[in-house]
């Protein structure tokens, strides 16, 4: 007989990463489905083990350095539900907010949302989020804003030349390039994140791209057909970053390269409609309570989980 008692709302555990990581899943499933884009291969059920090779580094990362980490739990001991935040400087951002589709629980959502994400922590709030209504209502009450929507841009890479005097040094895992990019973060988004910085650095190639001798920008390139991120301090500079990076990769015999790009970044969206890159039809917003981000100058982090 099914136990029709309300999920239990509690800290998620060690043990509950797997199960939580299923109900991402299968939310992000049910999505899809219902805005009628065609499921990539590694989201079919039996492909679980692809999709956490690929995922599954990101989501331990998060989950260790985490601020916030929730899970709703039904009456037969099954994880219905996940919510997760984490703090870097003076921003909270919400990394997972999901609920098995198949539970109705009222207000499940607003009790997970208001532990991973509580008001008046930061004291600045983002969150990259599906266009899913149901959680854009809950987020827009929650008091941040719409600041612009995520696209990604994919394509074959290329070769292509373009005229820059920027100078690119290869970056190595250390403090000192831990120490640069972050500058320049905190230039462009608004805070430091030393922790995913030093994360991603053992992920994927970074460039630092240098003006004379005055590091004006940065790219991480491409690994599993992900990149990112990439900020410069001046927007002109964009184009330069993403050419290198698709070289890069097109070097490296690349099938596929994707740049998330904020729409508020003319420079990108500009060169690369221009290259010929096919726009994805799976959409992400930002959203804010702190508005000042240069996102103009930024191309975002691959997987969307985090700016």
């Amino acid at each position: 007989m099914p136990d029709d008692s309300p999920p239990l709302i509690r800290p998620a555990r060690e043990s509950d990463m797997q199960p939580a990581f299923g109900v991402f899943r299968l939310a992000i499933m049910a999505y899809i489905q219902r805005q009628g884009i065609a499921l990539p291969p590694s989201t079919n059920e039996d492909r679980q083990d692809e999709a956490w090779r690929l995922r599954g580094p990101w989501i331990e990362h998060l989950w260790r350095t985490s601020a916030e980490n929730w899970v709703a739990e039904s009456g037969d001991g099954r994880v219905v539900g996940w919510a997760m935040s984490v703090q870097r400087g003076e921003m909270l951002e919400l990394t997972h907010f999901f609920v098995d589709p198949d539970v109705q629980a009222k207000g499940l959502g607003h009790g997970l949302l208001a532990r991973a994400f509580p008001a008046g922590r930061g004291p600045h709030r983002s969150i990259v989020a599906t266009y899913d209504p149901a959680a854009l209502s809950l987020y827009l009450r929650s008091g941040v804003r719409f600041v612009t929507t995520v696209v990604d841009f994919e394509t074959r890479p290329r070769e292509v030349r373009v005229e820059t005097d920027l100078r690119f040094e290869t970056l190595a895992e250390s403090d000192a390039a831990v120490d640069l990019i972050a500058g320049i973060e905190a230039a462009v988004i608004g805070n430091r994140r030393e922790v995913d910085t030093r994360f991603v650095l053992g992920q994927r190639p970074a460039w630092a791209a240098f003006r004379g001798d005055v590091p004006v920008g940065f790219a991480f390139g491409h690994r599993d057909e992900l990149t990112g991120p990439i900020g410069a301090l001046e927007p002109r500079d964009i184009p330069a970053l993403l050419a290198h990076v698709e070289n890069e990769a097109a070097r490296a015999g690349a099938a596929n390269v994707y740049f998330s790009t904020p729409l508020a970044n003319d420079e990108a969206v500009r060169y690369l409609l221009g290259r010929g890159y096919r726009v994805d039809p799976f959409l992400v917003a930002i959203l804010a309570d702190d508005l000042s981000m240069r996102l103009d100058r930024w191309i975002h982090t691959g997987l969307s989980y985090i700016l």
